[in-house]
């Protein structure tokens, strides 16, 4: 058999090694504290979207939750809610001017709320920025219009009728009907109303109601008459003053009662003898009532008490943002009248003289403002007169609207006043 071998021939081509161009890394081992540092400028970070993106949601969700608290506080400390207040805001942009022709022919009364006042006459509630803007004006068709006035709302009630209507800026916001003829009403800084009335059971009948119209609390007096209400500021007490005879003698009081609680027994009582009370408003931390001839500031809490005897009978009285402001004279001779200020804690801060029979007097930015007969007085808490000017014929009521000038009320237009200073 043949023997087969395997031939050899001869490459005529060598295949060249590529040699592989690569890096390699020595591993060698090191000691713990060993440590190769790199240098800074060899260090790259790459960032991603990712991480922007959850920045942002960080960010977003931390605006959203501030915003969300911010409108938690404000709608708890502002009266009624943040919704509201922001309503009386935007009614107040703009500007106005004087003189203005006012609505009705008979002006009751004015209050000033800070940069606007109300103005309620036989016919209307109105409201006008300080700059003379005319912000609200409607008609309320009551025969014995009166109004109360809070931080954010205006009530105004037909007393001796069986309505009342309550405003803010914007317009009507509620209507109240009652059963029996109202006697008297207020509204509070909470938005709580308070209406005492006539009724067939009873002497009279106290009915509260909360800032949404509901009525929460009812109070029954048997025997004597409610002549004045209010609620405290923040809708948990309410006040009132009632007057009833005694074996032939005044037998009147003040009582405090709480809302929340069951018991129809008041929390407070003052007798006040035969002392007529005049009003009730809520004075910084506590409630000042205005009697014929005395004042008392009685504190909501502790129901501690300020008496200040006046010798003659109180003609004015206007609740300030500094407390209250009084002025009283004899029965007799009203040209000659005593003028004092009431702290928000029921302090005296001071007492001077007025000569002329006062129509209108308030205190604002530190100064107390008088208008007797056709005259506009500016005074400081010492009595000094600062300034003087005729204010022209028939003013009724006026509104500060800055240090030197007001706003001067008729019946029927309201004419801007500025006041010279005292040579």
């Amino acid at each position: 058999m043949s023997e087969y071998k395997r031939k050899r021939f001869k490459k005529l081509f060598k295949r060249k090694k590529i040699k592989k161009n690569t890096d390699t890394i020595k591993m060698t081992n090191k000691k713990k504290n060993d440590i190769e540092i790199v240098p800074d400028d060899d260090i790259k970070i790459i960032r991603g979207k990712k991480l922007r993106r959850e920045r942002f949601i960080k960010v977003f969700t931390a605006m959203v939750a501030v915003i969300v608290l911010s409108c938690i506080v404000l709608s708890i400390a502002l009266p009624v809610g943040l919704y509201e207040n922001l309503v009386n805001w935007l009614a107040l942009v703009g500007g106005g001017s004087y003189p203005i022709t006012i609505s009705g022919t008979n002006v009751i009364n004015s209050i000033s709320n800070g940069s606007y006042y109300y103005l309620l006459t036989d016919t209307n509630i109105s409201a006008y920025s300080n700059n003379g803007k005319i912000v609200l004006d409607e008609l309320h068709g009551f025969a014995n219009p009166i109004m109360s006035v809070s931080e954010t709302r205006v009530l105004v009630y037909d007393q001796g009728g069986k309505e009342a209507y309550v405003f803010n800026l914007g317009g009507l916001v509620h209507t109240i009907e009652t059963e029996y003829d109202i006697i008297s009403a207020s509204i509070s800084r909470s938005g709580a109303v308070a209406i005492s009335t006539h009724s067939d059971k009873y002497a009279s009948t106290v009915s509260i109601y909360n800032k949404n119209n509901k009525q929460i609390f009812t109070w029954n007096s048997a025997i004597d008459v409610i002549n004045n209400v209010i609620v405290d500021p923040t809708g948990k007490k309410f006040a009132v003053t009632t007057i009833g005879v005694v074996a032939g003698q005044y037998n009147n009081k003040l009582q405090i009662f709480d809302i929340n609680s069951d018991s129809a027994d008041p929390i407070h009582s003052v007798d006040l003898g035969s002392s007529l009370p005049m009003s009730l408003a809520n004075t910084g931390k506590g409630l000042s009532l205005a009697c014929n001839d005395q004042y008392k500031y009685i504190n909501w809490k502790k129901f501690t008490t300020t008496n200040i005897d006046v010798s003659g009978q109180i003609n004015k009285f206007r609740n300030t943002n500094k407390g209250a402001l009084f002025a009283y004279s004899l029965a007799n001779n009203q040209s000659d009248n005593t003028v004092v200020l009431i702290s928000k804690k029921g302090e005296k801060l001071c007492e001077f003289s007025i000569k002329g029979a006062i129509t209108d007097i308030q205190y604002s930015r530190g100064r107390i403002y008088c208008i007797s007969d056709m005259m506009v007085s500016i005074f400081d808490t010492d009595g000094n007169l600062l300034r003087s000017g005729n204010c022209g014929f028939g003013v009724r009521k006026f509104a500060v609207l800055s240090s030197n000038s007001i706003a001067a009320i008729s019946d029927t237009d309201i004419v801007l006043t500025e006041i010279e200073k005292e040579d």
